[in-house]
Formats: C-alpha cells, sequence, structure tokens
C-alpha cells in the first residue's frame, strides 16, 4: 500500500489547474522527440548521408547523437540549478526558444562538422529540461500523485516518437531532409515557447489563474517535506552522500542507454540486419514507442496505489533487457520486431516511477540541482552507447555485439533498483 496519503481540503472544492501544467510539459517533451526521431531517419536517408559525408561510415553516423548528448549531460549539471535560481518557466522559455535556432541552423548547414556543431548547441539548450521538470513537479503535485504526473510528462517524448517517425519520413520524403529541422523550429517557436510562458508559473503561489482550494492542497501537502530541508548547501552534501541516490543515478544510466542506443540504431537495424522495406521499419519502429508510452501511463498512475516503486523499476529494466536480446538472437525477422515492441514496453514501466522515487530522495529547494547532477551524470555516460553500438556494428559487422551490449547494460541497472526495491522503496 502506498503509505504517502492525499491531504484533504475540507468543504474546499480542490480544482485541476495543476494538470494543465503538466499537460504544457507533456507537449514540450513531445515537441523535443522531434530532433531525435529525425536523426534516427536521417540515418537512413541516401541524400542526407551523402550531403554530409557520413556514407559507409556507421561510427561517425553514431557521433551525430553523442554529440547531442555529452553537451547535454554537461549542461543539465551546470544549468539544471539554474530553475533553483530563476524559477523554471523563465528557464523552460528560453532553452525552448533556443531549440529553434539550433534547428535552424541544422537545415541550413551543409558539411559534417557544422551539423555536428549544430547537435551541442542543441544538446546544451535542452540539458535543463528534466531538471526544470522536476522542479515543476515536486512543487506543483503531492506526492501521492507525483507518480500519474510522471506517467504524463514522460510519455510526451514517447508520444512525439510514435507520431514523428512517420510524419517525418513523409516530410523528408516530399521535402527533404532540411525540412525536418524547419519543422520542428515552426512548432516550438508557435506552440511551445507561448505556452509555457502563458500557462505555467515556478510556484501554485505564483499562478494567479489556479483556485484557493487546489493551491492549499498543493502547498499543505508539501510543507512537510520542507520542514525536512537543512539549506541548500547542507541539503546537497547529504544528498551526495546518501547511497539510494547513486544506485538511481545508475539505475537511469541504465535506462537512458537503452533508449539512446535503440532510438539512433532501431531503424537501420530493421532495414539493414532483418530486411524490412521502408513500410515495414517506420511500422516496427515506431509501435516500440507507442507501447512504452502506454505502459508509461498505466504503470505510472498504478505506482501511486500499490507503492513499491523500486520493484516496478527492476522487473522494468531486467524484462526490457531480456527482451532485447532475444530479439537479436532470433532467427525470424517478425519475432525480432516484436520482441524490440516488447522490449520498449517494458523500459516504458520505469520511467515515470523512477522519478517519483528520485522526488522522494532529492530535498525540494535543490530539486533541480539534484535532478542535474544525476540527468547530467546518467547522460553522460549514457551518451557514449550510439557510438559504442556503432562502433562494434563497424568492428564486427553485424548488429549482434552492439544490441547485447545495450541489453547487458539494463541488466546492470536492474540490479542497482534490485538493492531499493528490498529495502521497500
Amino acid at each position: 500500500m502506498n503509505v504517502e496519503a492525499q491531504p484533504e481540503v475540507a468543504g474546499t472544492r480542490v480544482g485541476r489547474y495543476r494538470y494543465l501544467v503538466v499537460a504544457v510539459i507533456w507537449g514540450t517533451f513531445l515537441f523535443c522527440a522531434l530532433d531525435r526521431a529525425t536523426i534516427s531517419l536521417l540515418l537512413v536517408d541516401q541524400g542526407f548521408l551523402r550531403d554530409m559525408g557520413l556514407e559507409g561510415s556507421p561510427g561517425r553516423q553514431g557521433l551525430l547523437m553523442t554529440f547531442l548528448l555529452l553537451p547535454y549531460a554537461i549542461s543539465n549539471i551546470l544549468l539544471g540549478p539554474t530553475a533553483d535560481r530563476w524559477g523554471p518557466r523563465k528557464v523552460l522559455t528560453v532553452m525552448t526558444g533556443l531549440w529553434s535556432v539550433a534547428a535552424i541552423w541544422m537545415g541550413t548547414i551543409s558539411s559534417c562538422s557544422m551539423m555536428l556543431i549544430g547537435r551541442m548547441m542543441r544538446g546544451t539548450a535542452e540539458g535543463p529540461l528534466f531538471p526544470v521538470t522536476n522542479r515543476y513537479i515536486r512543487y506543483w503535485f503531492p506526492p501521492s500523485e507525483r507518480g500519474g504526473a510522471n506517467a504524463i510528462w514522460t510519455t510526451g517524448q514517447r508520444v512525439g516518437m510514435t507520431l514523428g517517425i512517420p510524419l517525418l519520413t513523409l516530410i523528408i520524403g516530399i521535402w527533404g531532409w532540411r525540412s525536418a529541422f524547419f519543422l520542428q523550429a515552426a512548432f516550438v517557436l508557435i506552440l511551445v515557447v507561448p505556452s509555457i510562458w502563458v500557462l505555467t508559473a515556478d510556484t501554485p503561489e505564483d499562478m494567479v489563474r489556479i483556485g484557493m482550494g487546489e493551491r492549499n492542497y498543493i502547498m499543505g501537502s508539501r510543507g512537510t517535506e520542507r520542514g525536512k530541508s537543512l539549506g541548500a548547501s547542507s541539503d546537497l552534501s547529504s544528498l551526495l552522500h546518501n547511497y539510494h541516490f547513486w544506485l538511481m543515478v545508475t539505475y537511469h544510466f541504465a535506462v537512458l542507454a537503452t533508449f539512446s542506443g535503440l532510438s539512433t540504431w532501431l531503424p537501420r537495424y530493421l532495414k539493414d540486419a532483418r530486411g524490412f522495406d521502408v513500410g515495414q521499419m517506420v511500422l516496427f519502429a515506431s509501435l516500440p514507442y507507442l507501447g512504452s508510452f502506454l505502459s508509461s501511463l498505466v504503470f505510472g498512475f498504478l505506482s501511486d496505489r500499490i507503492g513499491r516503486r523500486a520493484l516496478l523499476c527492476t522487473i522494468s529494466l531486467a524484462g526490457a533487457s531480456i527482451s532485447i536480446g532475444l530479439a537479436v538472437l532470433v532467427p525470424n525477422p517478425i519475432v525480432s520486431g516484436l520482441l524490440m515492441m516488447c522490449g520498449m514496453i517494458m523500459w516504458g514501466m520505469s520511467t515515470p516511477v523512477y522519478y517519483a522515487i528520485m522526488q522522494r530522495i532529492v530535498p525540494a529547494p535543490i530539486m533541480a540541482t539534484g535532478i542535474g547532477i544525476d540527468n547530467g551524470l546518467a547522460n553522460f555516460g549514457s551518451a557514449m552507447a550510439p557510438a559504442v553500438v556503432g562502433f562494434l556494428i563497424a568492428a564486427t559487422g553485424s548488429y549482434l555485439a552492439g544490441l547485447l551490449f545495450i541489453a547487458a547494460l539494463g541488466m546492470i541497472g536492474a540490479t542497482g533498483a534490485a538493492v531499493l526495491a528490498i529495502q521497500r522503496y
């Protein structure tokens, strides 16, 4: 049973404005995912590979994702604390505006070196996204609702990949690879940036549209958590000496390595190793993200009901690793594609649940700082996954070693979560 009881506001109707805030965050993640979908598709676009001089070089192709993830990881650590200092609304508005600048840059250049600069620009601007989001959730949602709230925003990326792959395949086929970047820039400038500025606020106290009943409900539920703070420097020192935090950082690294490795190489694996045509490739590259979207949504809300979040994380990543390992070993292409889908469904279970655990471990006043350290280190390690997979493919002439590498990382992460599961987290 979940021990985090839901507070009551006697005689006052509790509104739902906080779910509009998380819906804006969900939309931000949806459009953020278009960048990763674009890169995975451009790796099978001969026009792009020819223009960038990347034909026949899988190791260098993997650098397109690595050059995003390494600056992204550093940016998490260095820029994540800005949300604690200046507030998530200002930080998120500026950073999403910079996404559009980077997308326009990548749509106009014609060399691999300039493209890698664009990837670094995008990664730096995207870095604070997870710290900012966790800062929003910590202050806008009571503990008994955070699993569900995390389930909503974490599905945005999967929906973006699910919708983005077929949409961008069509766009690239009609107008060429540059149009995919220009489409991203337009969506973010027209839809995302204004929504963040107008519809969100740093805290419920700062939002005039929220009702008094909902404001009191949220503030009352987090009052006890604030009372645990020892001050920012003491909170940070305590967090960095908490082995629970480091176990979950290791887990997060494995989760992100699995995602970055598959999102980069799955379309090529299906096309080159399994012989899928374009229609089959799009179908089997999109459906895993749809499956992970559904599993995230279901298990995020379910974790609020049953607790035992670390156990769900263990089952999730161990199941994903086993499915991915089997997918690369079975001889039948369709069975392989279905197992990849199963792996992503299992993978999707853990993401909202993981963040609910971290929102319990990290003190509220340094929420963005703590998540920035976690997300930065986890991404710094996982940033190497696409390139390592690419070099393993180049060295062996097969996808076997690369995908088994991803499966092995998943099992390491699941072991860390199992330690917390034994302690009934």
